[in-house]
């Protein structure tokens, strides 16, 4: 087995990536209140997300911008998420107005500290996360300990940066 593997070369445009980071969620997480959940809508096709949005990929980063107005997560404060695949091209999906009865499949861990008034920043980033080979849609569980921006000036947004290896 080979052991010398290197990162996608990709293009100029897209910092290489498989393709452009890839918009997960936007309006979505506006004003999202601690302990609750949301399923994509917006992004894909009404929220759905095939391999094709992903340049089918295997391997992943998730990032969370927290937008403006800031906010200030508590002590460890996270955002969890869950891919909820689908076996039928996006007709069945795992429940959508509940987590899920099993681990995260990625955990955004948020500072315990304000973020910017006055621009968009990441407030969080994934570690290298599987991809879904399937259609899906993304949950996330708000476990900051407050609201998440009501996105009045830059709303707030979730994105996959889609990677791969090379050997």
């Amino acid at each position: 087995m080979p052991t010398n593997f290197l990162r996608y070369a990709g293009t100029s445009g897209n910092s290489g990536l498989l393709t452009s980071l890839l918009t997960l969620m936007t309006t979505e997480l506006n004003s999202l209140p601690n302990g609750s959940v949301i399923v994509s809508s917006v992004g894909g096709s009404s929220g759905l997300f095939t391999n094709a949005n992903t340049g089918q990929a295997i391997w992943g980063e998730v990032f969370f911008f927290a937008g403006n107005p800031a906010i200030l997560p508590v002590a460890g404060a996270n955002l969890a998420g869950w891919w909820l695949t689908s076996p039928d091209s996006g007709t069945t999906l795992e429940p959508t107005t509940a987590a899920p009865a099993r681990a995260p499949d990625f955990i955004i861990p948020l500072p315990a500290s304000t973020t910017s008034t006055t621009s968009t920043v990441v407030s969080g980033k994934s570690s290298r996360i599987l991809v879904p080979a399937l259609q899906f849609k993304v949950l996330i569980q708000n476990n900051a300990g407050l609201t998440l921006s009501t996105g009045s000036v830059t709303a707030p947004f979730l994105k996959l940066a889609a990677c791969a290896d090379q050997y």
